[in-house]
């Protein structure tokens, strides 16, 4: 829920050029908040640090720029 909750103030508050980065984890809610990110942003990457162990299911999403329908304001 708090990854929504970034993405609903990114909407309100992030210029149209801005980026968003959350640290999420594979699993129940890993496809819903891509599927969000991809609604909202104009580019959508999945990033997996190489500091990060091979068996984590740890991923950083990261979104860069706002689509105009996401814009609030």
């Amino acid at each position: 829920h708090l990854v929504e909750l970034a993405v609903d103030f990114a909407c309100q508050h992030m210029k149209p050029e801005g980026v968003l980065v959350v640290k999420l984890f594979h699993g129940g809610a890993h496809a819903p908040i891509l599927q969000l990110f991809k609604h909202t942003f104009a580019l959508v990457k999945q990033i997996k640090p190489k500091a990060s162990r091979d068996k984590s299911a740890e991923v950083f999403l990261v979104g860069r720029g706002l689509k105009p329908a996401a814009m609030v304001g």
